[in-house]
């Protein structure tokens, strides 16, 4: 089932045909009474043929910009009926003016009903001035009867509706928008949250791994201290190297930290084997390749570049419908790219298919985390078919994992 809104699924030379046929059949039945006219067509002057065209191509033009110009439109749909009214003339459709008038003034409701959802509150009181006033200020010169009960129902109590309608679409529409900024903004949250649990993991490991090393140098610094200085190097190198994680991910962490979570070895490209195995068991192929020289990489970035890819195989199997995936993991001197590519059908746009539920925040998710180490990231369908994950994680010269 396609995603576009009903209204895009047909193309722009088909509702421009369609526009025309109903204004042209709409100003025709009201000025000759078909198909229930047994005489035919009237006998009348070409300027009043003339002032018919005209109105016909105001309703068409005004159908065109209903969307775009919507203000215009309902100005065009509010003079075509006084415009007909003028052609008609009293004599013209005898006691079918107010089927003529409803017509008309239908279409120019709908409109109106638009500009409410889509405008600004002042277009509406300027949206409203030509139906109110352009009906009896046409109909009494060109001597046509105007009834002001049917006026009120005509005119009245559909601009009511419409606006009535259109405002509760207004508000229904503002409350989404602001639902789904919220729900983007707690999903940044979340995602920011899971990764400070894991920097206290990494932390947790990397002062267990001191403490370890500080004991055994207190314990040989005077019998061995060749012992001794190793364990104070591995010291100096973890601590370097737990700063350095710090660096990079507490910039973008604001939050009161949570209750630390199990302490657990945390994941990094050495997993990506078990992770591939696992997923390849639900019958999807997956290929791996390594390109330059592989080599530990700090702690975080290990982390972030697994979970790139452990996020993205989620994706291709919960939404892809995909028979293949190729994920590339290549190092380069100032730090790695990933890449995952399926053979699906696809998503446009970073907020696509992810975690279960359809919600659309994975992806973002994984582009906040991947910020926060000033990195770049990039989702989307390609050309040829398929969905792309791309991520780069930069290091520093001379980083390397503990």
């Amino acid at each position: 089932m396609s995603d576009k809104p009903w209204f895009r699924l047909l193309p722009l030379p088909v509702w421009v045909a369609l526009s025309w046929g109903l204004a042209a059949f709409t100003a025709l039945r009201g000025y000759t009474g078909l198909p229930f006219m047994p005489g035919g067509l009237p006998e009348r002057p070409v300027w009043r043929w003339a002032l018919v065209v005209l109105a016909i191509a105001g309703a068409a033009v005004a159908c065109r910009l209903i969307r775009s110009r919507p203000l215009v439109a309902l100005y065009l749909l509010a003079v075509t009926p006084a415009v007909l009214l003028l052609a008609v003339g009293r004599e013209g459709l005898a006691n079918e003016e107010d089927e003529l008038l409803a017509q008309f003034l239908v279409a120019a409701d709908i409109v109106l009903g638009f500009l409410v959802v889509t405008r600004p509150p002042w277009t509406w009181a300027v949206g409203l001035v030509p139906i109110v006033a352009v009906i009896p200020a046409t109909a009494l010169p060109a001597g046509l009867p105007l009834r002001w009960t049917l006026w009120i129902a005509y005119v009245l109590l559909p601009i009511v509706i419409a606006v009535l309608l259109g405002y509760s679409i207004r508000q229904a529409r503002d409350y989404a928008r602001r639902l789904s900024a919220q729900t983007a903004e707690q999903a940044v949250v979340a995602e920011r949250l899971r990764i400070s649990r894991e920097l206290h993991d990494q932390v947790a490991h990397s002062v267990g791994v001191i403490a370890l090393q500080a004991g055994a140098a207190a314990r040989v610094i005077d019998t061995r201290p060749e012992k001794a200085r190793e364990a104070l190097r591995a010291i100096e190198s973890t601590s370097r190297d737990t700063l350095t994680g710090l660096r990079r991910m507490l910039d973008g962490l604001r939050l009161p930290q949570e209750e630390a979570a199990p302490l657990r070895p945390a994941p990094t490209l050495a997993d990506i084997g078990d992770l591939v195995t696992t997923a390849g068991d639900s019958g999807l192929q997956i290929g791996v390749r390594w390109e330059g020289r592989r080599r530990p990489l700090p702690a975080d970035v290990e982390l972030s570049a697994f979970r790139i890819v452990q996020e993205s195989l989620t994706n291709v199997l919960r939404h892809a419908d995909a028979r293949t995936c190729d994920i590339t993991f290549a190092y380069l001197p100032d730090g790695v790219r990933i890449e995952i590519v399926d053979d699906g059908k696809g998503f446009h746009g970073l907020r696509g298919r992810d975690d279960a539920g359809g919600s659309g925040y994975g992806l973002l998710g994984l582009h906040e985390r991947v910020s926060l180490l000033h990195g770049t990231m990039s989702a989307g369908s390609r050309d040829e078919g398929g969905f792309r994950v791309a991520a780069r994680l930069p290091v520093e010269p001379g980083e390397a994992a503990e």
